[in-house]
């Protein structure tokens, strides 16, 4: 089946009105092609025509959509990445959210996306290797991504050496043992954390996840254009609790796309808060 750039536009237009996510012609058509191409063949569709009514009229329960971003999504992350933002968690954030918030109430902080689940899993490390702020109120920690494929590995629980090698061999042999060539996640960590399907552009789904105190979005918002990113923006701003924090990518500015934000630094790092 011939899959034209009239095609790659057609379909990167309907992606882009459903996820927010913007793909270049150079940088994506090859992803896209193999996918189509792919489902055709299995699916039986003969042409692109038939591929993309299916992808828009028939997919009532968004299988086929699921598919395609599954696909086209980048999710290689590891296990401390950029850890000066999860030190700056741990010794500045949570500490003054302790301060201000009721003693009953549980600190909720929240990953999107969480790819595999390495950073979501890398915030409850910080946690439980801090043995301070953890000891005296409950916390929530939920994980969400579109790519549903990421979200079953994430709950698996099972990482390369590659995922690990920012840690420690104490956290190493503390946390984690070997499976079958993987590095298993300790069950109990594994079940402390929520993790779920969702789009960051359906409000519906985004605002059934509840407020949040921390937000991390990062390596995120790079993917989509501007009016996408503010869109996203204010619906973060929308879910955090007053005062609440959102930390973003090393290469993503929040005060590029919506002023509503206050900038803080700590240790030449800038956090954004509500």
């Amino acid at each position: 089946m011939v899959f034209s750039q009239e095609n790659f536009e057609k379909l990167s237009e309907y992606i882009y009105r459903k996820s927010g996510i913007h793909l270049e012609y150079t940088k994506h058509y090859e992803k896209l092609r193999k996918q189509v191409t792919k489902r055709s063949e299995s699916e039986g569709f003969d042409s692109f025509r038939k591929y993309f009514y299916t992808l828009r009229f028939e997919d009532q329960a968004g299988a086929e959509f699921e598919e395609l971003i599954n696909a086209v999504t980048v999710n290689e992350t590891y296990f401390y990445r950029e850890n000066h933002q999860f030190e700056i968690l741990i010794n500045e954030l949570l500490p003054m959210i302790n301060q201000t918030k009721r003693a009953n109430e549980p600190i909720r902080i929240l990953c999107a996306p969480c790819s595999t689940g390495e950073e979501p899993y890398s915030v409850a490390l910080h946690l439980l290797e801090d043995d301070g702020i953890v000891n005296e109120r409950d916390f929530e920690i939920f994980g969400i991504d579109i790519d549903s494929n990421v979200i079953e590995k994430a709950k698996k629980g099972l990482y390369s050496d590659r995922s690990i090698h920012a840690l420690s061999p104490a956290i190493k042999r503390k946390y984690f043992n070997k499976k079958m060539g993987y590095n298993e996640l300790d069950p109990d960590i594994r079940e402390a954390i929520t993790f779920s399907k969702a789009n960051v552009f359906d409000k519906q789904e985004m605002n059934a996840l509840g407020k949040f105190d921390v937000i991390f979005s990062r390596n995120m918002l790079i993917y989509f254009d501007d009016a996408s990113k503010k869109e996203v923006a204010m619906n973060f701003y929308n879910m955090l609790n007053p005062e609440g924090f959102i930390m973003l990518g090393h290469a993503e500015y929040m005060n590029r796309i919506v002023t509503v934000f206050k900038p803080i630094q700590f240790n030449k790092h800038i956090i954004y808060q509500k």
